[in-house]
């Protein structure tokens, strides 16, 4: 089985790129069985807090699907986006500490 972190960086003006990797990791998990993770960092952030119906429905599928999601705590404060990054089953998580956790469980960084 891989393991596979999605780090999201791709923000608003990055959608479409954004989106085909989200889509891409649920995928992963419900037809494949990886084990499958997704971190937004930066504009990534701001992408979940402000995301559209398209964005909320891939959102919706990692929930659904049980992949572990978490954000930069520090971008969703500059970005006012807190409370509704949480809202989507979201956790918080400094990016140095998610970066560390994942590449010493194994995981590949897959950056978008």
């Amino acid at each position: 089985m891989a393991k596979i972190a999605f780090w999201i960086t791709a923000g608003p003006d990055l959608r479409d790129k954004a989106l085909a990797n989200i889509v891409l990791a649920g995928r992963l998990k419900a037809n494949r069985g990886q084990d499958i993770q997704v971190y937004f960092f930066g504009p990534g952030v701001q992408l979940a807090g402000q995301a559209d119906e398209q964005i909320e429905q891939a959102l919706k599928a990692l929930t659904d699907g049980s992949v572990p999601m978490a954000a930069c705590p520090f971008n969703a404060d500059q970005y006012g986006v807190t409370e509704r990054v949480g809202a989507k089953g979201i956790t918080m998580e400094p990016a140095g500490e998610a970066l560390i956790r994942l590449v010493e469980q194994g995981y590949q960084i897959v950056g978008v």
